[in-house]
């Protein structure tokens, strides 16, 4: 029972250090920043999340003043 706890602390912890290798051992290291909101490339590409896609084009419809679906 020991070795197999053991063995399991073990496993957790090379999965843990394979995972964050970047993270711990590199200079400056950072996670990517996968929030649409705040990745510099997504807005680069003009891709914005659903909430402000979703404000756009409540505006671009309030401007042309249809009352359907645009």
């Amino acid at each position: 029972m020991l070795k197999l706890l053991l063995f399991s602390v073990l496993l957790v912890f090379i999965a843990i250090s394979i995972l964050g290798f970047k993270l711990f051992f590199m200079k400056n290291g950072k996670f990517p920043q996968t929030e649409i909101g705040k990745n510099k490339e997504m807005r680069k590409r003009g891709i914005y999340c659903a909430k402000t896609m979703d404000m756009v084009d409540r505006k671009a419809c309030a401007a042309c003043g249809s009352k359907s679906s645009c």
